[in-house]
């Protein structure tokens, strides 16, 4: 299947289109076939390629040498990532035990947070990571349970890889909720710290594009804009769908030229 569209649904060209990079651009770092022709493709009909992803492991160094491996030039501007969107959430100067890879934490430290290994905290963040031990979901839980305020940079159960699923930030998560008997704030897709993020930098958002409907076409519901599903990470041919897509593609590429030959 190259894609289907509903009935009615006119491809925007134009303005911003919100793409996830996780399961569209790449798996597990290794770039799916055709995206650097796919983001050139848009490029050359003006429109603004916004790169929002709800993992919040790699730095923004990281993903932009990413970016670059995949054949995509791109800058820090370009990106949107859940380790923003929970940054955003707390104050400059609060204390936060950051269970969570590097992106998290420089995000955190650009804010002005704190971040500290022992003690208690003012704020539990959890997102993706695999220094994740039982120790440390312990010292986690027990921080809440005394006051912490817990937040998770999103609730992904899984994260898309060449080889299959693996757990995600949101497994992690669940954790920690489990074990503390509380609540967690969400900051990543579709909960309103990154959908506000996203807004306030791109309100001309045209198409949210994504593998996982859970998340990416929340979040586009939420944009009110369409929800561009692409088949290349998460979801497969035959899966529900729901939110219901807009537009379906195996992968990136063929939603590009689909969107062209649909505009021409």
């Amino acid at each position: 299947m190259a894609g289907t569209a509903r009935p009615g649904w006119a491809p925007p060209l134009e303005g911003a289109w919100i793409v996830d990079l996780d399961g569209v651009i790449w798996l597990a770092g290794e770039p799916i076939d055709g995206v650097a022709e796919a983001v050139s493709l848009l490029r050359a009909h003006g429109a603004r390629v916004v790169f929002a992803t709800n993992n919040s492991a790699p730095t923004i160094d990281e993903l932009l040498a990413r970016m670059d491996r995949a054949g995509i030039p791109a800058e820090p501007g370009d990106l949107i990532t859940s380790a923003q969107a929970a940054a955003s959430m707390v104050q400059p100067g609060q204390s936060v035990l950051a269970l969570a890879d590097g992106g998290a934490r420089e995000a955190l430290t650009a804010r002005g947070a704190r971040l500290v290994e022992d003690g208690q905290p003012d704020v539990v963040l959890v997102g993706w990571t695999h220094d994740f031990t039982f120790a440390r979901l312990a010292q986690a839980a027990t921080a809440v349970r005394r006051g912490a305020r817990l937040i998770g940079t999103n609730e992904d159960p899984t994260h898309p890889t060449p080889d299959g699923l693996l757990p995600g930030s949101g497994a992690l998560l669940a954790a920690v909720v489990t074990a503390a008997g509380a609540k967690a704030e969400v900051a990543g897709k579709p909960y309103r710290p990154m959908t506000e993020l996203i807004a306030a930098h791109h309100p001309d958002t045209r198409v949210v594009v994504g593998d996982r409907p859970s998340t990416d076409g929340l979040l586009a519901r939420s944009l009110r804009a369409p929800f561009a599903l692409v088949l290349s990470g998460v979801t497969a041919a035959g899966d529900p769908v729901d939110p219901p897509a807009d537009v379906v593609a195996d992968d990136f590429l063929g939603l590009v030229r689909l969107a062209r030959a649909g505009a021409a």
